[in-house]
């Protein structure tokens, strides 16, 4: 993980709350998400919108409809947030950037700008309002994504926006500060079945989750297979299916499972998605049933 200079403490409070637009940019959901497309197959759209309504909802429990500006090019997600209050642009078609500049150009020149990642389906409004309130005294600022290379939340005044690949570091060039918040509900953006995997364990929004209950049977595969790796410092390992192909797992997927440890050579059964092992436990022993 890059390390970004953070901002002390004492300027984390700001002497009265800034009234923040939150432009959330959010692609076509019938085009989004392809990195979930091997998982999730013909789902994928409705998985996309799904994780777009949770992160809006939580935006709209947060700042309230009057300032919260979506940019999309998603005709029925347009409407539905159109008719929820929120102010509705359309995606001017010349990228993520150039979806949130449309946005921060709304909002007016010299307002407070708040640029939210449109795919965090485990955020709630309460991690939303910690940040924001964090970013009200921080001036140009940013919050990085889990893996601490991406940014899920960029504040301030006039801005260029530089999201995409790497865009911590871009960011930080820029002087904005890293604000380096333990908010796992606001930092968990969602791309593919590992990441998705996460924001499953730490609780997702109402409509991703119901797709997940309705859907994800057709994209979690359960299969026994054997421990190959285990490292039980981090938690993490691979198992080796019957066939030889080794998958792996990380600490979540074992913390999850109610093992205490592995041993080489043990007999388990995996749920698998895209090639990773999201859940394991022994063999003849159901999910959620004591283990002993």
């Amino acid at each position: 993980m890059t390390t970004f200079p953070t901002a002390p403490s004492e300027t984390l409070v700001p002497e009265r709350p800034v009234d923040w637009h939150v432009v959330v940019p959010v692609k076509d959901t019938g085009h989004g998400k392809s990195r979930l497309a091997r998982a999730v197959g013909s789902d994928r759209a409705e998985l996309s919108a799904a994780i777009a309504n949770d992160t809006l909802a939580a935006v709209l429990d947060a700042v309230g409809p009057d300032r919260l500006v979506l940019v999309t090019g998603d005709v029925p997600l347009a409407a539905a947030w159109r008719a929820r209050g929120a102010h509705v642009l359309t995606d001017p078609g010349t990228g993520l950037n150039g979806a949130v500049t449309e946005g921060m150009r709304h909002a007016g020149p010299g307002a407070p700008v708040a640029v939210l990642l449109g795919d965090l389906p485990a955020l709630d409004a309460a991690s939303l309002e910690t940040a924001l309130a964090a970013a009200g005294g921080a001036g140009e600022s940013f919050v990085p994504d889990a893996d601490g290379t991406g940014t899920v939340l960029r504040c301030g005044t006039g801005f260029t926006p530089r999201f995409g690949a790497d865009s911590a570091s871009r960011h930080a060039a820029d002087g904005a500060v890293l604000l380096d918040l333990p908010l796992p509900r606001l930092r968990t953006d969602v791309d593919d079945a590992r990441s998705l995997s996460r924001a499953r364990r730490l609780g997702l929004g109402p409509a991703t989750l119901a797709v997940l209950e309705h859907r994800a049977s057709g994209w979690i595969r359960s299969m026994q297979a054997t421990v190959h790796r285990f490292d039980p410092e981090t938690h993490t390992g691979s198992v080796l299916r019957d066939d030889g192909v080794e998958l792996r797992f990380e600490a979540p997927a074992f913390d999850a499972s109610g093992l205490r440890l592995l041993r080489l050579g043990q007999r388990l059964t995996v749920d698998v998605v895209d090639d990773l092992v999201v859940g394991l436990r022994i063999v003849g022993i159901g999910a959620g049933q004591a283990i002993h």
